[in-house]
């Protein structure tokens, strides 16, 4: 998952939290990320610098190493690239495949409270194409999960009985406390997508290049109407591998054209997903 250029927001309280927890959110994908790896590593915001210090030399350190998705930085070398990626030899870490599952009373229907932006930033951070999106929010168990970012992946990293979807769009959310919850829609291949076809010209194909894009977007139209899903507790599936996020993988894809698929995949570096890792002891749960 990956990286946000700008955290814009209103809420003042979740400016704050955001650069707070700065070190975390820049890996994620998560939203509005700071791309220091593009030289913008100025963004911080200087009237939180006495409780940010540590993150910022972490964040420093760990923008310094090289990862990828092939040669000798490839996923199974992310662990020792770094001390600040060691979580990725970590015990509870994404993707996983789904093959089992199991049903629990006690998940709720997921509540989906996202709104409608009239500008969007669509930018190549190298990895995968990000684009932003800070409007809206996803509650769990009555806190309230900000929408930052949805990114993609070609193919799927998640994977269903060992089979990949073509392709996967995570979209990133963050707590006031700077805790991830991150939805992961399958795409197969089917008729033209028209949420995507909004944006898919001004699809950013050289790392580093930030479109914008003025044009009414409305992320609900984007999700399928069968919103039940698989739940468990992951990662973070880029470097440092963060543990601790709350995934929720939605069992209904939604189709996109061939086109529209080859297009995203020209855009970014090839196979950008993470083979999947051990399930370990966890249990994955179904609504």
């Amino acid at each position: 998952m990956i990286i946000f250029e700008k955290f814009k927001s209103k809420n003042t309280t979740i400016m704050k939290t955001a650069s707070k927890f700065l070190f975390i959110l820049t890996f994620i994908s998560a939203s509005i990320f700071i791309l220091t790896s593009c030289n913008n590593s100025g963004s911080s915001n200087n009237s939180e610098k006495d409780s940010t210090d540590t993150e910022q030399k972490k964040e420093e350190n760990t923008h310094k190493v090289h990862w990828a998705y092939e040669g000798e930085a490839a996923p199974e070398a992310w662990a020792t690239l770094c001390e600040e990626y060691a979580d990725c030899s970590g015990k509870v870490q994404s993707p996983v495949d789904i093959s089992t599952s199991v049903k629990d009373a006690t998940l709720k229907p997921l509540y989906l409270d996202y709104v409608a932006v009239k500008k969007l930033d669509i930018l190549n951070n190298g990895h995968s194409v990000q684009v932003n999106y800070n409007a809206g929010v996803f509650v769990i168990e009555n806190v309230e999960y900000h929408l930052l970012q949805f990114h993609f992946h070609c193919p799927s990293e998640y994977t269903f009985n060992g089979e990949h979807f073509p392709m996967e769009v995570h979209l990133v959310h963050a707590d006031a406390d700077g805790n991830l919850a991150v939805i992961g829609v399958m795409v197969k291949e089917g008729a033209e997508n028209q949420f995507f076809k909004k944006f898919w010209d001004k699809l950013p194909a050289k790392e580093c290049e930030v479109q914008t894009y003025d044009v009414e977007f409305d992320a609900n139209s984007f999700l399928p109407a069968d919103k039940g899903y698989y739940h468990l507790i992951g990662s973070l599936t880029t470097p440092p591998c963060t543990e601790g996020v709350k995934w929720f993988v939605l069992k209904t894809p939604v189709e996109a054209s061939k086109a529209q698929i080859e297009k995203i995949v020209s855009c970014m570096p090839k196979n950008n997903n993470r083979p999947v890792q051990p399930l370990n002891d966890r249990v994955i749960k179904e609504f």
